[in-house]
């Protein structure tokens, strides 16, 4: 099943923010390359870096390319880890 453009508005990308040597801030989600907004706050960068995503993802989708979703990473501290009863089960699954 294809997914729609509301779909990608609703996924919550990675986003770095970077300050720049003249003073202004880049926003970008560096999964979408090339998906990046400039401004004089942090905030500003992010609006205009929503705007960007839209018309990317957007474009995207009418070319018919393929377009990356974040994934996730699950990350259990050895102390919690070692707390758990079905280590074994665990274990087995992590691996998978």
């Amino acid at each position: 099943m294809k997914k729609k453009l509301q779909h990608y508005r609703s996924v919550e990308y990675p986003i770095q923010i970077e300050k720049m040597e003249d003073g202004k801030y880049c926003a970008s989600i560096p999964l979408l390359k090339g998906c990046k907004g400039y401004a004089d706050t942090p905030a500003g960068a992010i609006e205009e870096l929503n705007g960007v995503k839209e018309a990317l993802v957007e474009l995207m989708l009418e070319q018919g390319k393929p377009i990356p979703e974040p994934s996730i990473k699950l990350e259990i501290p050895v102390s919690h880890f070692a707390r758990m009863r079905n280590r074994k089960a665990l274990k087995k699954f992590m691996k998978a």
